[in-house]
């Protein structure tokens, strides 16, 4: 029988919304896809303490950096760690990293919490080994290819909706991609293994902004990451 290779008692899921306001759509009944997406996490078993969904309101980088060590620190080596992302994005021009990227918060009275704040907490505090990162916002392939490139004992894998250089649509195309994946639509199984693999999403995603936004999306992991891990197994 088909499995997934995250179980949800050993998972732990940070998401994060800042300034979706400027999305929304009074033609789109299903509303902000970070919530969809906590509540996705909640009915699937992951624990209330391992499953955070933070808005603008603790968004800001002192807040997060103040959180987020225990969180990460609660863990063991077989703890998966997914980080999502949605709202606006903006490249670091001066950064010790060749790749990071801004998670733009909407007041600009408030620092903006960076893609080398998330990798330094991670490992600093992380027991566990495998990260999946994946973000909705411009030049969110900042992630895609620090993952692709970091030099690390940690194994990165990163999804995002744009190239490290372009901006990104204010629709949820993308993130609608990876809920798909994760309630398990069969259009995503393209080796009809009964499961959608991570690399088949990035395959999906790819397409769907393509042909939808006219955008390309990017997707990178380091060679420890097995971009075959199992999403969902196929439910309809």
């Amino acid at each position: 029988m088909a499995k997934r290779d995250w179980k949800p008692r050993n998972t732990k899921v940070f998401i994060l919304g800042l300034g979706l306001e400027d999305w929304d759509d009074p033609n789109d009944p299903i509303g902000h896809r970070d919530a969809v997406l906590h509540k996705f996490f909640r009915k699937s078993g992951v624990p209330g303490e391992q499953n955070i969904h933070i808005g603008n309101e603790g968004g800001d980088r002192d807040s997060i950096l103040e959180f987020l060590p225990d969180f990460l620190a609660d863990s063991d080596e077989d703890t998966f760690f997914i980080f999502y992302y949605a709202g606006h994005g903006e490249g670091v021009e001066e950064s010790e990293y060749d790749y990071d990227l801004y998670f733009c918060h909407p007041d600009e009275d408030l620092d903006s919490f960076t893609l080398a704040d998330l990798v330094e907490t991670i490992e600093g505090n992380f027991n566990g080994y495998n990260v999946l990162m994946i973000a909705d916002c411009c030049q969110s392939g900042n992630i895609a290819r620090f993952a692709e490139t970091a030099e690390t004992e940690f194994y990165y894998a990163g999804l995002t909706s744009a190239l490290a250089t372009e901006s990104s649509t204010g629709a949820w195309t993308f993130t609608d991609c990876l809920l798909e994946a994760l309630y398990g639509k069969s259009h995503l199984d393209r080796d009809d293994d009964g499961t959608i693999s991570l690399a088949e999403l990035a395959k999906y995603a790819k397409e769907q902004m393509r042909e939808i936004e006219n955008q390309k999306s990017d997707f990178g992991h380091g060679e420890n990451f097995d971009p075959d891990v199992r999403l969902a197994v196929i439910r309809e």
